[in-house]
Protein backbone atom coordinates (compact mmCIF):
# COMPACT_ATOMS: atom_id res chain seq x y z
CA UNK A 1 0.00 0.00 0.00
CA UNK A 2 1.25 3.48 -0.82
CA UNK A 3 -0.13 6.38 1.20
CA UNK A 4 0.35 10.05 0.28
CA UNK A 5 0.97 10.94 3.91
CA UNK A 6 3.92 11.62 6.08
CA UNK A 7 5.23 12.71 9.41
CA UNK A 8 7.60 15.47 8.35
CA UNK A 9 5.43 18.29 7.06
CA UNK A 10 6.93 17.71 3.61
CA UNK A 11 5.19 16.22 0.61
CA UNK A 12 5.81 12.51 0.79
CA UNK A 13 4.66 8.95 0.71
CA UNK A 14 4.67 6.05 3.12
CA UNK A 15 4.98 2.54 1.72
CA UNK A 16 3.50 -0.32 3.68
CA UNK A 17 4.92 -3.57 2.33
CA UNK A 18 5.32 -7.17 3.38
CA UNK A 19 8.46 -7.68 5.47
CA UNK A 20 9.92 -10.14 2.97
CA UNK A 21 9.64 -7.51 0.19
CA UNK A 22 11.05 -4.54 2.12
CA UNK A 23 14.77 -5.04 1.39
CA UNK A 24 14.20 -5.49 -2.36
CA UNK A 25 11.92 -2.44 -2.57
CA UNK A 26 14.39 -0.35 -0.56
CA UNK A 27 17.34 -1.32 -2.76
CA UNK A 28 15.30 -0.54 -5.88
CA UNK A 29 14.53 2.94 -4.53
CA UNK A 30 18.20 3.54 -3.67
CA UNK A 31 19.29 2.29 -7.10
CA UNK A 32 16.90 4.81 -8.65
CA UNK A 33 18.50 7.66 -6.67
CA UNK A 34 16.44 7.89 -3.47
CA UNK A 35 18.43 9.37 -0.60
CA UNK A 36 18.08 7.91 2.85
CA UNK A 37 17.87 9.77 6.12
CA UNK A 38 17.61 8.68 9.71
CA UNK A 39 15.16 9.22 12.52
CA UNK A 40 17.06 12.32 13.62
CA UNK A 41 16.31 14.06 10.33
CA UNK A 42 12.68 12.97 10.49
CA UNK A 43 12.44 14.30 14.04
CA UNK A 44 13.79 17.73 13.07
CA UNK A 45 11.41 17.93 10.10
CA UNK A 46 8.37 16.98 12.19
CA UNK A 47 9.38 19.51 14.87
CA UNK A 48 9.74 22.29 12.26
CA UNK A 49 6.26 21.38 11.00
CA UNK A 50 4.86 21.50 14.55
CA UNK A 51 3.89 17.82 14.48
CA UNK A 52 3.72 16.15 17.88
CA UNK A 53 5.60 13.01 18.92
CA UNK A 54 3.50 10.70 21.08
CA UNK A 55 5.40 9.91 24.25
CA UNK A 56 7.23 13.24 24.15
CA UNK A 57 4.78 16.00 23.27
CA UNK A 58 1.63 14.15 24.30
CA UNK A 59 0.62 10.93 26.01
CA UNK A 60 -2.50 9.19 27.27
CA UNK A 61 -2.35 11.62 30.21
CA UNK A 62 -2.42 14.72 27.99
CA UNK A 63 -5.65 16.57 27.37
CA UNK A 64 -5.99 17.20 23.61
CA UNK A 65 -6.87 20.84 24.30
CA UNK A 66 -3.59 21.31 26.21
CA UNK A 67 -1.68 19.85 23.26
CA UNK A 68 -3.42 22.11 20.74
CA UNK A 69 -5.15 19.22 18.96
CA UNK A 70 -8.63 19.75 20.39
CA UNK A 71 -10.00 20.40 16.90
CA UNK A 72 -9.68 16.66 16.27
CA UNK A 73 -11.96 15.53 19.12
CA UNK A 74 -15.75 15.60 19.30
CA UNK A 75 -16.63 15.35 23.00
CA UNK A 76 -20.20 16.48 22.35
CA UNK A 77 -20.95 13.05 20.88
CA UNK A 78 -22.57 10.54 23.21
CA UNK A 79 -20.37 7.79 24.59
CA UNK A 80 -17.14 9.72 24.08
CA UNK A 81 -14.42 8.57 26.50
CA UNK A 82 -13.69 11.26 29.14
CA UNK A 83 -16.53 13.31 27.68
CA UNK A 84 -17.14 15.51 30.75
CA UNK A 85 -13.46 16.36 31.24
CA UNK A 86 -13.04 17.21 27.56
CA UNK A 87 -16.15 19.37 27.48
CA UNK A 88 -14.90 21.22 30.57
CA UNK A 89 -11.47 21.77 28.98
CA UNK A 90 -13.05 22.96 25.74
CA UNK A 91 -15.53 25.29 27.42
CA UNK A 92 -13.48 26.59 30.37
CA UNK A 93 -9.98 26.44 28.94
CA UNK A 94 -6.93 24.58 30.17
CA UNK A 95 -4.37 25.31 32.86
CA UNK A 96 -1.37 24.54 30.66
CA UNK A 97 -0.65 24.71 26.94
CA UNK A 98 1.86 23.23 24.56
CA UNK A 99 3.82 26.08 22.98
CA UNK A 100 6.49 26.44 20.37
CA UNK A 101 9.54 28.48 21.26
CA UNK A 102 12.70 29.73 19.62
CA UNK A 103 15.92 30.00 21.53
CA UNK A 104 17.06 33.62 21.56
CA UNK A 105 20.09 32.74 23.66
CA UNK A 106 22.80 30.25 22.83
CA UNK A 107 21.75 26.69 23.63
CA UNK A 108 19.66 23.73 22.54
CA UNK A 109 16.55 22.81 24.53
CA UNK A 110 16.08 19.06 24.99
CA UNK A 111 13.27 16.82 26.18
CA UNK A 112 12.87 17.06 29.96
CA UNK A 113 14.63 20.41 30.45
CA UNK A 114 12.83 22.86 32.72
CA UNK A 115 11.14 25.96 31.34
CA UNK A 116 11.59 29.00 33.57
CA UNK A 117 10.18 32.49 33.92
CA UNK A 118 11.87 35.07 36.13
CA UNK A 119 13.93 32.33 37.78
CA UNK A 120 10.91 30.16 38.58
CA UNK A 121 10.22 26.74 37.06
CA UNK A 122 6.93 26.89 35.14
CA UNK A 123 7.04 24.03 32.66
CA UNK A 124 8.96 21.38 30.79
CA UNK A 125 10.44 21.00 27.32
CA UNK A 126 8.95 18.10 25.37
CA UNK A 127 11.03 18.36 22.16
CA UNK A 128 13.91 20.51 21.03
CA UNK A 129 16.49 20.61 18.28
CA UNK A 130 18.57 22.84 16.06
CA UNK A 131 16.64 23.69 12.89
CA UNK A 132 18.94 23.80 9.87
CA UNK A 133 16.10 25.23 7.77
CA UNK A 134 15.38 28.11 10.17
CA UNK A 135 18.99 28.49 11.35
CA UNK A 136 17.71 28.63 14.93
CA UNK A 137 17.24 26.28 17.84
CA UNK A 138 13.56 25.49 18.39
CA UNK A 139 11.42 23.50 20.78
CA UNK A 140 8.05 22.57 22.20
CA UNK A 141 7.00 22.49 25.82
CA UNK A 142 4.15 22.84 28.27
CA UNK A 143 3.71 26.10 30.18
CA UNK A 144 0.83 27.58 32.19
CA UNK A 145 -1.77 29.03 29.81
CA UNK A 146 -0.89 32.55 31.04
CA UNK A 147 2.58 32.13 29.47
CA UNK A 148 1.42 30.81 26.09
CA UNK A 149 1.05 34.08 24.14
CA UNK A 150 3.36 34.61 21.20
CA UNK A 151 6.32 36.78 22.21
CA UNK A 152 6.29 35.71 25.88
CA UNK A 153 9.89 35.57 27.15
CA UNK A 154 11.02 32.31 28.75
CA UNK A 155 14.26 30.73 29.85
CA UNK A 156 15.27 27.11 29.36
CA UNK A 157 17.38 25.59 32.13
CA UNK A 158 20.24 24.04 30.19
CA UNK A 159 22.50 22.20 32.62
CA UNK A 160 21.83 24.69 35.40
CA UNK A 161 22.13 27.78 33.20
CA UNK A 162 19.05 29.82 32.17
CA UNK A 163 19.08 30.44 28.41
CA UNK A 164 16.64 32.91 26.86
CA UNK A 165 13.81 31.74 24.62
CA UNK A 166 10.58 33.22 23.29
CA UNK A 167 7.15 31.71 22.62
CA UNK A 168 6.34 31.64 18.91
CA UNK A 169 3.45 30.49 16.77
CA UNK A 170 3.23 26.97 15.40
CA UNK A 171 4.11 25.52 13.04
CA UNK A 172 7.64 26.85 12.82
CA UNK A 173 7.62 26.16 9.08
CA UNK A 174 4.89 25.58 6.48
CA UNK A 175 5.82 23.86 3.24
CA UNK A 176 4.88 26.08 0.31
Amino acid sequence: MLAHTGYTGEDGFEAIVAAEDAAHIWMTLVDEGAASCGLGARDVLRLEAGLLLHGNDMSVDTNPYEAGVGRFVRPDRRGYVAREALLRARDEGVERSLVGFVMTGRGIARHGYNIMSEGREIGEVTSGSPSPLLDRNIGLGYVPADYSAEGTPLQIDIRGRPVDAEVTSLPFYIRS
